[in-house]
């Protein structure tokens, strides 16, 4: 496939990086840079505006779903999913990769743009598995809420853990740093893109408990035996921000 000089531009949907996709592979043609609205502000370059269509972006996932294995498929999705910078333009080279071959995609290592994307979803999967034992819920009425501020666009992968774990709840999972809103009715998983979080009105109870939380871990704590260092090592800094019981001391 031809790589040219030309760079483009996109909303950084995925139905918006498949039409890229689309009229790549008919052009016969990849762009040097692929850069979206999200990370765009550094650009010095002009970029040519790659509108999203929904009718080629969808044809284009059913072939992609038709024609590569499964596991490659899983691959670009996650790749897509992950925080990599230029993650559009590997993934062009992975997806050309894949349809050339019945291998796995993890075979071809030796490729800079599949070991760069390997690295990428594997930071992906392991923020999400963080993700299931961090998260903390508060009951808001009849809805159990949670707001977190992941790395990674883990809510896809994320959610499927809590809807078969609380198959008869109903939770919100909002992610600050996507502007992504999941919401689990009964075991069904609906996700809304650029979304504002919810205003949660915490319920005089729901406040009991919490305070009631935070004297348990504060009665079983052996202040004598304080490791941060190690503490850091199984819970980040960066987790602490939206878990109950670093958010107010007890009293």
């Amino acid at each position: 496939m031809e790589e040219t000089q030309a760079q483009w531009e996109y909303d950084g949907s995925f139905l918006g990086f498949l039409t890229i996709v689309d009229r790549g592979f008919r052009e016969k043609k990849f762009p040097a840079v692929i850069v979206s609205t999200g990370n765009s502000v550094e650009n010095l370059f002009y970029s040519e505006w790659i509108k999203t269509d929904k009718d080629r972006g969808t044809k284009i996932y059913h072939r992609l779903i038709q024609r590569l294995r499964t596991e490659n498929y899983q691959f670009i999705q996650q790749g897509f999913y992950a925080s990599l910078e230029g993650k559009e333009r590997y993934l062009l080279d992975a997806i050309e990769i894949a349809l050339q071959t019945t291998d796995l995609l993890e075979n071809h290592l030796g490729h800079p743009s599949i070991l760069a994307l390997q690295k990428s979803i594997r930071t992906l999967l392991s923020e999400t598995h963080a993700f299931t034992g961090f998260v903390r819920f508060e009951a808001v009425g009849a809805v159990l809420f949670s707001q977190i501020s992941p790395k990674n666009y883990v809510l896809p992968y994320l959610c499927p853990h809590f809807a078969e774990r609380y198959p008869q709840e109903k939770i919100m999972l909002y992610d600050t740093t996507h502007r992504l809103l999941a919401m689990i009715d009964h075991g069904k998983i609906h996700l809304l893109e650029q979304a504002t979080c919810p205003e949660i009105a915490r319920s005089q109870e729901e406040q009991i408990i919490e305070q009631q939380w935070k004297t348990f871990l504060k009665a079983v704590t052996i202040d004598e035996r304080t490791d941060l260092k190690n503490q850091r090592n199984h819970l980040p800094l960066r987790y602490r921000e939206n878990m109950t019981e670093f958010k107010f001391p007890a009293r």
